[in-house]
């Protein structure tokens, strides 16, 4: 919901306070509730009425069941309805209560509703009734009970009407029944844009790109022109396929519209920019947009995640606070890897505490949230904190083994990473590729070469997983730092064309061991798979220098030179007295102190010489 400033309910009529007021008039003051979605002063009305002795017209419970529906309140709206004075006989009344629990998360027992109204002598559903029961079919994935109802619709003769004919659509696209939704479509002889949106939107989230385009274009050859909702939907075909071409040109077009100022619109936008990691144009549009919702801050922070601008995404998350807008698990899920990537665990805490303490709806209990501040804490080298989380978590998927596996084996802590993993399969839970992976990282980091064999041969044996060269390169770094170069040799040969990075881990292991000559040979393998990568020369002109060899390391750069390939500078960042995250890389003269900086710098470089007898980065 999106709040104004200065925000404040205005009364549009002044109730008497007489028992003989117009029922109309509460009705028309718990419309405008309903609008701002102003729950203590419902309730005021509410109680007013129960004094009045209104509360028993049809109107009234019509609108206060509304009115709790809308404040996200479907216990009050359901009470509301059973303890009406007489058996609700009013069609009014049913349909806005089987809306207020299927719009609320409760779509069992807006069927059941539905299915006791269908049993009332003297009452039918209408036009208005089918689409919520359709829609709570919908969530419960219950495709056998929503064809009961297409039935049912047919021969009460609501075929052809557009809502309850475009929830038919939703309903079918949503359970993948896409026969059945072009089915529903084809037979109706008026489409509106309500109907072309249902086809368009339908397709595009069942992945099937390709159809979803072909109604858009169908429905601008018919002279249907598109609302936002059909504007939202093509930018997430574009969206999904990363393409920035086709996503700019419908800028164009929805500004030609003067669709511009939709918020929805606006959210689309910013998701494709960032998508495509267009960042200057999400921003451009995140900051032009007059109104926002947290799915616009949600979107923002998404795009600078996409794009690993972490200082970005925490800048943008302190802001969201300052502003007084509340955040939800999807702001969570996008802030804390930002705080992994660049190890802020102090602000990582807090935002933890935040979530707990403040109740944030959809982060209690969460396994996705959980697994997001797990990762947190493990990449912030918070170890026991991380395994706090996991022990704490009422329900874990493969994923929260995997990070914990993996956070054992980047502590150096082997054993216990190896220990988890065999209480992940006794458990009953089946690994896969990434749990793999970190394991054996794992056993490569402890030392444990017999049991990273061991798992190497389970792997494939016991899950019927096939090694891939992230496999292998765990296993070569492995036996390389165990020193046993001839059978990481082995592996890497194993690997085949595509295993330029166990070459490398097998490269790495001979600088380790100060073996130049296969050092060379590996240099020149890994030249071959990827003759524009900077990694190989850059270990192989590490190893000359450590060996002394100046002469191979001057043509090991001079190489690099000739073929033009150069190494791509790191980045790093420091938050200084939890003010100001501050970002570098090499050679930087970009920050507004970069001159203090570079004298300490060089002042910190002078004294380590000092300290190692001159010898210090020579």
């Amino acid at each position: 919901m999106i709040i104004k400033p200065g925000f404040a309910l205005r009364p549009c009529l002044r109730l008497r306070r007489n028992f003989h007021a117009d029922p109309h008039e509460y009705v028309s003051q718990l419309r405008l509730c309903a609008a701002r979605r102003h729950l203590p002063k419902a309730r005021e009305l509410h109680a007013r009425l129960l004094a009045t002795g209104l509360h028993a017209s049809p109107f009234a419970i019509s609108a206060l069941i509304s009115l709790y529906s809308k404040c996200a309140c479907p216990a009050d709206a359901l009470s509301v309805f059973l303890s009406a004075p007489a058996h609700p006989s009013n069609l009014f009344v049913w349909n806005a209560a089987i809306a207020a629990l299927a719009s609320n998360g409760l779509p069992a027992d807006a069927l059941r509703l539905f299915r006791r109204l269908s049993s009332e002598p003297g009452l039918s559903p209408d036009e208005f009734t089918f689409p919520c029961a359709i829609r709570a079919c919908a969530d419960l994935g219950a495709s056998d009970e929503v064809r009961k109802i297409h039935a049912a619709l047919f021969k009460a003769g609501f075929g052809a009407e557009v809502f309850a004919a475009s929830a038919l659509i939703r309903a079918y696209s949503i359970m993948g029944l896409a026969d059945e939704a072009v089915k529903v479509f084809d037979e109706l002889h008026h489409r509106d844009v309500v109907l072309w949106n249902a086809m368009v939107n339908g397709f595009a989230q069942l992945g099937q790109f390709a159809r979803s385009m072909d109604y858009f274009r169908q429905m601008m050859s018919e002279g249907m022109v598109p609302s936002k909702f059909t504007v939202t939907g093509v930018l997430s075909v574009f969206t999904a396929r990363a393409d920035l071409g086709n996503g700019r040109k419908i800028h164009a077009f929805v500004i030609k519209m003067g669709l511009d100022e939709e918020i929805g619109v606006s959210n689309s936008l910013i998701d494709l920019y960032g998508k495509c990691h267009a960042l200057e144009e999400a921003e451009e549009i995140y900051e032009s947009m007059h109104e926002r919702d947290a799915y616009s801050w949600n979107s923002m922070m998404s795009a600078y995640q996409y794009s690993a601008h972490h200082a970005g995404t925490l800048q943008l998350f302190r802001r969201m606070r300052r502003n007084g807008v509340m955040p939800d698990a999807v702001t969570i899920a996008a802030v804390l890897p930002a705080c992994s990537q660049v190890a802020v665990l102090r602000f990582g805490r807090e935002i933890h505490g935040f979530a707990i303490t403040s109740g944030m709806r959809g982060v209690k209990d969460d396994v996705f949230v959980d697994n997001a501040f797990m990762d947190m804490y493990a990449k912030c080298g918070a170890l026991e904190e991380a395994r706090l989380v996991f022990n704490g978590m009422p329900s874990r998927d493969v994923a929260s083994w995997n990070i914990m596996i993996d956070a054992y084996g980047a502590h150096g802590r082997g054993a216990e990473a190896v220990e988890l993993f065999e209480q992940m399969v006794a458990v009953g839970l089946a690994p896969d590729e990434v749990t793999f992976v970190g394991v054996l990282s794992a056993c490569s980091h402890a030392g444990l070469v017999e049991a990273g064999k061991d798992l190497l041969q389970r792997m494939e044996a016991e899950f019927g997983l096939a090694p891939s060269m992230e496999h292998y390169a765990c296993v070569a770094d492995m036996l390389g730092r165990a020193g046993l170069l001839e059978e990481a040799k082995g592996v890497a040969e194993k690997a085949g064309a595509g295993g330029a990075g166990v070459w490398r881990a097998y490269l790495a292991a001979c600088r380790m061991h100060g073996k130049s000559a296969q050092a060379s040979e590996a240099a020149e393998r890994v030249a071959e798979m990827e003759p524009q990568g900077s990694g190989s020369y850059v270990l192989l002109a590490s190893t000359y220098g450590g060996a002394g060899k100046y002469s191979e390391l001057a043509e090991v750069r001079n190489q690099m030179r000739r073929k033009g390939v150069r190494k791509a500078p790191g980045c790093s960042w420091v938050e200084v007295g939890g003010a100001r995250m501050h970002a570098f890389v090499a050679g930087d003269q970009e920050h507004p102190e970069a001159a203090e900086i570079y004298t300490a710098l060089h002042g910190l470089m002078g004294w380590m010489r000092g300290r190692s007898g001159g010898t210090f980065l020579r």
